[in-house]
């Protein structure tokens, strides 16, 4: 399966204070953003919490174009003093051909549309209807001009969700919302594998090879490398306490020569030994599930290198 045309190197994406907009605790993802999401995407990444003072800044795994689109809608919304965050959902591609370069940021809190709209059409930005709602129309940012050229729309559904991203995706999304539509079957079961305090996660259809993300998760833990390498989805989820935590589960493609982990309680720590963990041959696309436990200098040590190496910015 290919990976999103034209869009297929991920980024690790760093969630720093957010300005002026507060970012609120918050448990599981957020049903009302999860409902929004059309089947078929390809890379859907949520954020459910701040980073604690004092705590390592926080990661997911998404495309340079969600990272774009995060900074952007703060500017937009950074006009707004009274703007609350309390979840953030990245949603990047879609099975659907129509969709494969789409992307879009959903976002659940408190915004004020005429606040926001206003100053935006300051700028430059223009408004138009769609079914009823406000859209905003904004152009690529100069700062971006030279990489990136999608017109997107922004939308704000009573005060408390904002929808950010490519004509087509908030289309999709807002025709969701209309509908009432559940969250799609699939991406809902993915979703309730996650435990309640993970603080950041990331769902990601097969891989084709990347390198660059193979080694920066590989220094993490050898295993996530073999799987990334091996062209595994992914689901990953991300809680910080006294050591820092990555579960995962992994499914790989069928293919009788592939070396899979089998212990299902396998746990690992960077720089150490692997403990419980063993590489046996697994014909099935049998998910395979596992924690890497990082202590939080070393934790912190990994965040700097990836940032060197320039991951979070994307290609």
């Amino acid at each position: 399966m290919k990976l999103f045309n034209g869009n297929r190197t991920l980024a690790l994406l760093f969630f720093f204070p957010l300005l002026s907009a507060q970012m609120l605790l918050a448990a599981s993802p957020d049903q009302a953003l999860l409902s929004l999401v059309p089947p078929g995407a390809q890379i859907v990444a949520g954020a459910t919490s701040a980073t604690a003072p004092g705590k390592p800044s926080s990661f997911l795994l998404t495309s340079h174009k969600n990272v774009l689109d995060r900074t952007d809608f703060l500017s937009l919304a950074g006009v707004d003093d009274s703007t609350v965050i309390r979840q953030m959902i990245f949603v990047t591609g879609s099975t659907d051909p129509r969709a494969s370069g789409e992307h879009s940021l959903l976002v659940s809190g408190h915004f004020d549309q005429a606040r926001i709209f206003k100053a935006a059409v300051q700028n430059g930005a223009t408004v138009t209807q769609f079914k009823g709602f406000q859209v905003l129309i904004q152009h690529p940012f100069e700062r971006e001009l030279a990489t990136f050229k999608d017109v997107r729309w922004l939308v704000v559904i009573d005060s408390n969700l904002a929808l950010f991203g490519t004509v087509y995706s908030i289309q999709q999304e807002l025709n969701r919302h209309l509908a009432r539509s559940a969250a799609d079957p699939s991406l809902a079961q993915r979703v309730s594998h996650l435990r309640r305090d993970d603080s950041t996660w990331s769902i990601l259809d097969v891989f084709n090879d990347d390198d660059g993300i193979e080694h920066a998760l590989g220094s993490l833990d050898p295993i996530l490398a073999k799987l990334i390498h091996d062209g595994s989805s992914f689901l990953i989820g991300v809680r910080y306490g006294r050591k820092v935590e990555v579960e995962y589960e992994a499914t790989q493609r069928s293919n009788p020569s592939a070396q899979t982990v089998s212990n299902t309680s396998m746990q690992s720590v960077v720089a150490g030994s692997l403990k419980e963990s063993s590489l046996l041959p697994h014909p099935d696309p049998t998910p395979v599930r596992g924690v890497v436990k990082v202590g939080i200098d070393r934790y912190s040590a990994w965040l700097a290198d990836v940032t060197q190496t320039g991951l979070t910015q994307g290609r």
